[in-house]
């Protein structure tokens, strides 16, 4: 099995049914999740380990897809404005998605929970049949029913959609459409937006969740994952323009020397495997670019000693 775990952009470039094309013999779950910094992903990984029987894992990879947005501090990201209510900003409470998630299908998700381990299978049947119900409705519902602010203003993103704006139809007697931005304006505004968003001095990086990767790897090789970080591709001006990213890519290589010298994990980086008309904004594929991306990570993975993709 190849587990993948990281934020959109290995959402949207990583998806199952393309990968699965070039490696058919496995398994190939993506459970990536847009705007997840590693303390998230930790916790996806969490529910994984505990819902995977430990002989597949055995035999599995964890692809941990990181790139430097991932590592912007908890307090920052989950207390960010754009991105969290108000009222639980208020709150002061930190509450990451997988944990809102969790209120809305909590010990029935749950395999360790008492109920999971206790109520007859008819009934823990029946309620997880319920909660597929729900979640097929959750994509046309408010992201957090319990939120007052999102039930009525804000609804789900769903990285699936089409990304380009949809144009005004030209009817007699109205003004011509605006044309939609040039590529590059957009893209420079969204990777100003992920500067200002990190909410650290230009070129800083804290400790934070850098411990946290840590931790996340020593966890997932100790359940028995063969565990692949790799370093998510960038468009090249982008990479020269950010703040954060040359910071990141020594950061990011210091924490890892000790785990690569000693072999314990693989090292993958993707930063400039993609060339940049493949990208649809500062960080995400074009949707006919995905069937590249899956090919280019499955082949690097094919490389690797220890993992075999069969073919």
């Amino acid at each position: 099995m190849i587990l993948i775990v990281g934020a959109s952009a290995a959402q949207e470039g990583f998806q199952p049914a393309i990968a699965r094309a070039e490696a058919p013999d496995l398994l190939i779950h993506n459970l990536s999740l847009g705007g997840a910094n590693i303390s998230e992903a930790d916790q996806i990984i969490d529910i994984a380990i505990n819902a995977t029987p430990a002989q597949i894992i055995r035999r599995s990879v964890l692809v941990l897809a990181v790139s430097y947005p991932m590592f912007v501090p908890d307090n920052k990201r989950w207390s960010d404005p754009d991105f969290v209510p108000p009222d639980a900003i208020a709150d002061g409470k930190i509450l990451s998605d997988i944990q809102r998630e969790a209120m809305r299908c909590s010990s029935i998700c749950d395999p360790t929970s008492l109920l999971s381990k206790y109520a007859p299978e008819w009934l823990i049947s029946l309620s997880r049949n319920r909660y597929a119900v729900y979640l097929g409705l959750v994509p046309r519902l408010p992201a957090h029913l319990t939120d007052p602010i999102l039930k009525w203003k804000i609804w789900r993103y769903d990285p699936r959609r089409n990304p380009e704006s949809k144009k005004a139809k030209k009817l007699p007697g109205n003004p011509s459409p605006v044309t939609d931005e040039p590529y590059l304006v957009m893209a420079y505004r969204q990777m100003d937006f992920l500067t200002k968003y990190m909410g650290q001095p230009e070129g800083v990086l804290q400790d934070e969740q850098f411990d946290k990767l840590r931790m996340l790897i020593d966890k997932a090789s100790g359940a028995g994952f063969r565990v692949v970080v790799l370093d998510m591709p960038l468009p090249s001006w982008h990479r020269a323009k950010s703040p954060f990213f040359s910071p990141y890519e020594t950061k990011l290589r210091n924490v890892l020397a000790s785990y690569t010298s000693e072999g314990a994990i693989d090292f993958v980086s993707l930063v400039d495997a993609i060339a940049d008309d493949d990208f649809r904004d500062s960080i995400h594929p074009k949707a006919d670019a995905a069937n590249h991306w899956a090919r280019t990570l499955t082949e690097r993975l094919r490389i690797l000693h220890r993992i075999d993709l069969g073919g």
